[in-house]
């Protein structure tokens, strides 16, 4: 009786209004502190981090929710049964030079694994289990906008990894710092000072590019969730050789509109997902120059670093791709998603392919585009492809959880099916083919490593 005197017993107006008052400062004072602590003042200390926690609190308990659902493939029941290799034919041809290195979520494990197979007859030679719980324990905490409920073993993932002559790796989550790793998966160095992301392509001489993003953009007047795409020089040790914002090349270059027209801005105005460096001279480039793609615009350009000069552009027919590589003097591949909106949501128009754009002839084909249909292949987002010395093509289809190794004639050779042993689909981490003599020299590295059991 007496609680429930309590709970309906009349209170003044005036007291109502006071704890409305006291109720929206408590908000405002709540909210300085949020952002004070989220951009890096930090001046509150201890309350700042534990209001930043509160704040989060309902999108982690979403994730805590979603633990099992966040790395399952776009359409996890789509190939039945359990993953690994599917030979297709009556037999595996045993003479493929190289390795691959499978880039992938364990759903088994619920933690990201990288896996060296040997071409000659799909054998595992070696795999990688960082830590991510490990590797980021002491990254910085501060930045602006960063997906934190990724950094944890059952999120994390490497995302096209490079391997070394030593048996290390260069790897990194989207928009997150950016690691080597031992043979054995531990750190080696970490990169925290900006955010890295997407491909990270070998220069030739030990180094790479890589596609970057500071951590807050200097240009005037942008908010600051802008995203300013930039491409980095890095050698393997980390030491930055070159770095340059593609945004500004673009205003430099005489693109002012496409970055900051009133009628559509965007805070990520290209999304840069490759930087492909030349490697060497041709009559359509110069040594030195790197292809870009910019997503945003469906759009392939070569820029030149030795004169900050954008010297070709072409925007379609590839739709929202990923990937270019230079297949010859004259010719690139681009790995068209031929993803589209229409105002109802993002889907794959017919199938994802790769295109050929020849210089020489203005001409854009796809000698794969009936393979491409067959298998039905189709990732909205991310996907990539390499070529082998052969003409074989590897294809990774990230959102379907599917790496698909093509013959130079098109036929399907042999498939890699990310499932789970309950036969669920998991995401891809940007697999790569690894040449064959890069991949002897890192083996016989890694076989002096006396490396933990597999987890």
């Amino acid at each position: 009786m007496r609680l429930e005197r309590f709970a309906f017993r009349k209170i003044e107006l005036w007291v109502v209004g006071l704890l409305l008052v006291a109720a929206a400062i408590g908000a405002v004072m709540f909210g300085a502190i949020v952002y004070d602590t989220t951009n890096g003042k930090a001046r509150f200390g201890s309350l700042g981090e534990t209001a930043v926690l509160v704040a989060k609190a309902p999108w982690t308990i979403e994730e805590v929710l979603h633990e099992d659902e966040r790395m399952l493939s776009q359409s996890p029941n789509r190939f039945p049964g359990t993953g690994g290799w599917q030979v297709e034919g009556e037999s595996y041809p045993g003479d493929l030079p190289g390795y691959i290195l499978i880039s992938r979520h364990d759903g088994d494990k619920r933690r990201h694994v990288l896996e060296l197979y040997d071409l000659t007859d799909l054998s595992v030679v070696h795999r990688w289990w960082p830590d991510a719980n490990e590797l980021l324990a002491d990254a910085r905490r501060d930045w602006i906008w960063m997906d934190y409920t990724a950094w944890r073993r059952a999120a994390w993932r490497a995302i096209h990894p490079l391997l070394l002559e030593n048996g290390d790796l260069i790897v990194k989550d989207q928009y997150a710092p950016l690691f080597r790793i031992s043979a054995c998966g531990d750190k080696v160095w970490m990169k925290d000072d900006i955010y890295y992301h997407h491909s990270t392509e070998p220069d030739g001489e030990g180094g790479f590019w890589i596609a970057t993003d500071p951590a807050q953009s200097d240009i005037p007047g942008v908010t600051e969730w802008f995203i300013e795409d930039a491409i980095t020089h890095m050698t393997a040790d980390g030491e930055v050789l070159y770095e340059k914002s593609i945004v500004k090349a673009f205003y430099e270059n005489g693109l002012f509109h496409r970055i900051f027209g009133a009628g559509f801005h965007y805070n990520n105005p290209l999304h840069l997902n490759d930087a492909q460096p030349v490697l060497e001279d041709g009559p359509y480039w110069k040594k030195g120059d790197v292809f870009v793609s910019i997503r945003r615009y469906s759009t392939i350009l070569l820029y030149r670093p030795s004169t900050n000069k954008i010297v070709w552009m072409k925007e379609g027919p590839w739709l929202d791709q990923h990937d270019v590589d230079i297949i010859d003097d004259h010719t690139i591949a681009v790995f068209n998603n031929s993803a589209v909106n229409t105002g109802r949501g993002r889907r794959v128009r017919n199938v994802s392919e790769v295109l050929f754009y020849d210089f020489e002839t203005d001409t854009v084909t796809s000698p794969f585009r009936a393979a491409m249909e067959k298998y039905s292949v189709r990732t909205e987002t991310e996907g990539l492809f390499d070529f082998l010395p052969t003409g074989h093509m590897m294809l990774e289809e990230e959102n379907a959880g599917r790496l698909l190794l093509f013959a130079p004639d098109g036929e399907l050779v042999a498939s890699f099916i990310n499932n789970n042993s309950e036969g669920l689909g998991f995401h891809m981490g940007w697999s790569r083919y690894i040449p064959e003599d890069l991949g002897q020299r890192a083996i016989a590295a890694i076989n002096t490593h006396d490396c933990k059991p597999d987890p």
